[in-house]
């Protein structure tokens, strides 16, 4: 792997700092602004999931894969069956495929330059600050493609665009016993396996010069063993044929997504034999697991909002390092306390409007919360200054 870095250091002033905290005051009320909005879209986005998915459970009907039911048109159904296709999912460059392949993936990574960078920054005396970036430059093979125009120094790390692209290829019919597998399910099959590499010697003229088997890829380079920059190695997996499980609306032979009455949409496939009832739990599931990866973004968006705005008291006591420094501890205390307040009385207060009694129980402890900052706050507050008395 080829290397070589270079390091860069520039100084920022007092005043400078000064001046962009300020300015940054306005993107951290916009991040207030979108946490909120976040966080009660999520609990609202979240209950209406929910029921619908238990509105879903409830008028789910079975139906049988080997022959499409008239008298189910419209209906939310649960089946389960083997898939079947027809025209398997082929790669036509590389000539890869096989009779039951429902799904192929060709994986492309390009040997190219990377660029890395790290970055330390020093307090100075009087405020200002010292930052020093390393930039380091790789070779190595990607499989996202990284644009050198916008290096640092690209005029000695030009990458080479290549032509070759990673995609996946779909069978051009799959069905489960008599219905047809529309696009939208068949995008959450994904179980891949990788598949045997093509022989080298067998494909088309403009790709057998180049390609060798080297590390479970199949490289193509004139150079295997040391790649030049937009050399390529390629590698597949597929999807076969198999058991698999739906829940959607049935149209004819084929399925939609059904809309619940929570304006909510219910359309799913998994791999093997699933229940129902199994089914619905992994979506609930699903669903919780969203929700607190949502709260805890908002949460996130809230504290880099709050500790923004806090951010000027930070550079104002940075006249003297260690003074900032413990300014920067207190406002990052501060902006945590306010964002975990502020963070469960939006959630608490969605929760009062989707769902009353639990809302009511969160907003109490919301109010707890505010309570302790407000207790701890004090705590901090250095003791007033009695003068002694005055002798007569």
């Amino acid at each position: 792997m080829s290397q070589d870095s270079f390091t860069e250091t520039t100084s920022t002033g007092w005043f400078s700092r000064i001046g962009n905290s300020i300015t940054g005051l306005l993107f951290g009320g916009i991040l207030l602004l979108v946490s909120t909005g976040l966080l009660w879209w999520n609990e609202g986005r979240s209950v209406a999931t929910a029921k619908g998915l238990a509105e879903g459970a409830k008028i789910t009907v079975e139906a049988e894969a080997g022959a499409v039911d008239p008298a189910k048109e419209g209906q939310l159904v649960h089946l389960t069956g083997q898939t079947t296709l027809e025209g398997p999912a082929a790669d036509p460059l590389f000539e890869v495929s096989g009779p039951d392949l429902v799904k192929l993936q060709r994986d492309v990574e390009v040997y190219q330059w990377v660029e890395e960078k790290h970055t330390t920054t020093r307090k100075k005396l009087g405020g200002g600050e010292e930052t020093t970036t390393e930039y380091s430059y790789k070779k190595k093979w990607d499989s996202t493609r990284h644009d050198s125009s916008g290096f640092k120094r690209p005029e000695d790390h030009r990458n080479v665009e290549s032509n070759l692209k990673s995609e996946e290829f779909t069978a051009r019919q799959v069905k489960l016993g008599a219905y047809q597998l529309p696009a939208f399910l068949l995008g959450q099959w994904n179980d891949y396996q990788p598949l045997p590499l093509p022989d080298p010697a067998a494909l088309e003229p403009s790709l057998n010069t180049t390609a060798t088997i080297l590390d479970a890829w199949l490289v193509l380079s004139k150079t295997p063993e040391a790649p030049a920059v937009g050399d390529t190695r390629v590698k597949f997996a597929g999807l076969k044929n198999g058991a698999i499980s739906v829940l959607a609306r049935q149209v004819k032979d084929t399925f939609e997504e059904y809309r619940t009455k929570q304006d909510t949409t219910i359309g799913r496939l998994e791999s093997g034999m699933k229940s129902k009832d199994a089914m619905y739990a992994a979506a609930a599931t699903e669903n919780k697991f969203m929700a607190w990866m949502l709260r805890l973004a908002g949460f996130l968006a809230m504290f880099f909002g709050f500790a923004t705005l806090f951010r000027p008291l930070k550079v104002l006591a940075d006249v003297v390092p260690i003074a900032g420094t413990i300014v920067g501890a207190g406002t990052g205390l501060v902006a945590f306390l306010l964002s975990l307040t502020g963070s469960i009385t939006i959630i608490a207060l969605a929760w009062v409007w989707y769902r009353p009694v639990l809302g009511i129980a969160l907003l109490l402890g919301a109010v707890g919360a505010a309570w302790f900052l407000k207790k701890s706050m004090k705590a901090k507050a250095p003791a007033p200054i009695v003068p002694p008395p005055i002798p007569v």
